[in-house]
């Protein structure tokens, strides 16, 4: 995603340099060239007495900040969904869908907006190149802020967009820097986890003084937002950025060593790249982003960690299969012994229903040997449009096979329940096939109706949890479920870094008259039954662990995979994604399973055609 305003820090090519998902320091420096004379002379004065959009009643609770910045020209001057009227709208109280959110942000960012028709032409299935909303996408578009994917034909216009998801591109594109390293100890937030991938945006947002009025303390990550909140945000930005003009200047013409690197061999490196630059022959033929893409991607293969990834813009991330809708196969893999080994394939997904099983290892894709691949060459591979076919053949055991799989658009609801009927009442099946980022909403969704049919008919028996074939996901999301089956703190995992430093996370109790929250102790009540096996992963390891130890939940099924390692994610201003291994976990009572997995407490594997694992678990309750 392209940054709306120029980013500079000192680090190698500016073409590079600048971090959106998480930045290193928390007094980033940004020069906002034209763009700061937006609001660079803004006042909280407003010297026009009314706001021009009609249906925005001066009772509004955003009021103000939607009659600043339309004041300022930050806001679309019409109701873009009715063009035709004479009637100036803002509709303050609409979700905010991907076409509000991008005439919202360009119109705040000052960009000049796309006008020649003929110019307009939007790869997307759900898009009109003549409505009113294509002049923004197609200039978001252009921009690079907007980056349409060559298996995704859908914008998808009507999808309402998270809390979490609106601010981490709009701090992203408009350069409001984040600090990983943020103060842990001052983390405000009772209903997100400081570890995961939003913690350093959240605290930002915060400090900013995007929060939730009525509960400072809570998130909200997973919530949909309105146009008037929407709106609150960027008046908020436009008052932090107000102070935060700083340019720094950087050489783009040298390569300045940083003063992490203490090493003779890097001045060797150095040496190397001006020696090409200035005497290759071939000098038209220098793609500097590629050699730079290599020279990452062979110290991090030093490294030597199958988790330790990083994918260039025009590569899946396997980030993707936590997003709740995307095409390909439906399939987790990692590079394990240095072989493309998969961790699980999704429920229902076209690899389950294919016959791809948990700990295949995919010796070629459709004909070509993986031998020597990168995971992300592999994932490039199978991925594809929806319809189109891609053949593996993977080794299982002794036998080779050859399964051929059609793609399909994958719609990744993560999280269904079903009541079985079970003597004299009902058992609560919960399915949960990764920890994405809807899971959390569905699984309070789930919680619900488990509680609601209990105070009413008091006959469920008990909770199944079925995490067999789920690769695991969002670290943050695993502790926030930990919390529905307990009326106290609990340490959900404890994560150890490089120099034996250990930090607890712990799933945090709301009390029970807050059912809205996830540590509300929802299923406290009733008996845990887990399904776990091979395919049973990283987050679904660190529930099942938690659980388990403390003897909430009984086991049954096979030893699950033994992914016991946490990495961190970060996106940079060209949509490269560096997934680093930063610490490995252990359970509450301080088992390490990375290699080893959790031992089920009732052993059992499915060998035929009926579902052993499921009647087992059954048969507990």
């Amino acid at each position: 995603m392209k940054n709306l305003f120029e980013k500079t820090k000192s680090i190698v090519k500016p073409t590079i340099s600048a971090i959106i998902g998480i930045a290193l320091f928390s007094n980033t420096a940004f020069a906002f060239s034209d763009a700061k004379a937006a609001y660079s002379d803004a006042t909280t004065t407003i010297t026009n007495p009314e706001i021009a959009f009609s249906d925005v009643p001066s009772t509004n609770k955003y009021y103000k900040q939607i009659e600043y910045l339309e004041e300022k020209g930050l806001l679309p001057s019409t109701d873009t969904t009715s063009l035709n009227s004479s009637d100036s709208k803002f509709q303050p109280d609409k979700e905010v869908t991907p076409l509000d959110f991008y005439s919202m942000l360009l119109q705040y960012a000052k960009t000049p907006i796309i006008t020649d028709q003929s110019k307009i032409k939007l790869p997307y299935k759900d898009t009109n190149n003549s409505a009113w909303y294509s002049k923004y996408i197609q200039t978001a578009i252009n921009l690079g802020i907007l980056n349409p994917s060559s298996t995704n034909t859908n914008l998808g216009i009507d999808k309402k967009m998270k809390k979490r998801e609106v601010i981490m591109q709009l701090f992203d594109t408009l350069g409001i820097g984040v600090n990983k390293l943020f103060d842990k100890k001052r983390f405000p937030f009772t209903d997100l986890s400081a570890s995961g991938p939003f913690a350093p945006y959240a605290f930002k947002a915060y400090e900013i003084g995007i929060i939730e009025s009525d509960k400072p303390t809570l998130a909200r990550a997973n919530k949909t937002i309105t146009k008037a909140e929407l709106a609150n945000m960027l008046y908020q930005i436009s008052q932090h950025s107000k102070s935060n003009t700083l340019t720094i200047k950087i050489d783009s013409a040298s390569i300045t060593p940083t003063k992490e690197i203490d090493n003779e061999t890097f001045n060797i490196f150095l040496d190397v790249w001006r020696t090409i630059k200035d005497k290759y022959y071939y000098k038209s033929e220098i793609d500097e982003t590629k050699m730079l893409y290599g020279a990452i991607k062979g110290a991090i293969g030093e490294l030597k960690d199958p988790y330790t990834v990083f994918t260039t813009p025009d590569q899946t991330s396997s980030v993707s299969v936590l997003q709740s809708e995307y095409e390909g196969v439906g399939i987790s893999v990692e590079l394990i012994d240095n072989k493309i080994t998969v961790i699980s394939p999704f429920k229902d997904s076209p690899a389950e229903k294919a016959g791809i099983k948990p700990a295949d290892i995919i010796t070629a894709i459709d004909g070509i040997s993986t031998e020597g691949m990168s995971i992300d060459k592999a994932v490039e591979m199978m991925k594809g449009k929806a319809g189109t076919d891609v053949t593996l053949t993977v080794k299982r055991d002794s036998q080779t096979l050859e399964i051929k799989i059609t793609r399909g658009f994958i719609v990744n609801k993560t999280v269904t329940l079903e009541f079985l009927k079970h003597r004299n009442g009902y058992i609560a099946y919960i399915n949960m096939v990764t920890f994405g980022e809807n899971t959390l909403k569905e699984f309070l969704d789930a919680a619900k109706q488990i509680s609601d049919k209990q105070k009413n008919d008091k006959n469920v028996l008990g909770i199944l949890l079925d995490l067999r074939n789920n690769p695991g996901g969002y670290l943050d999301t695993a502790i926030d479920i930990n919390g529905f089956f307990f009326t106290e703190d609990k340490t959900a995992v404890i994560l150890q870094d490089n120099n034996g430093n250990e930090e607890v996370y712990q799933s945090k109790y709301q009390g029970k008259d807050k059912e809205y929250l996830t540590g509300s102790g929802l299923l406290a009540p009733f008996k845990v039954i887990i399904l776990i096996n091979k395919g049973s992963a990283s987050s679904s390891e660190i529930l099942a662990g938690s659980l388990q130890d403390y003897g909430k939940a009984k086991l049954v099924g096979e030893q699950s995979f033994g992914k016991g390692t946490v990495q961190e994610l970060t996106q940079y201003k060209d949509n490269s994604v560096f997934k680093l291994t930063i610490s490995k976990w252990l359970t509450p009572r301080k088992r390490e399973i990375n290699k080893k997995g959790l031992v089920a407490d009732i052993f059992v594997s499915n060998t035929g055609k009926d579902d052993t694992q499921l009647n087992t678990a059954i048969n507990e309750f």
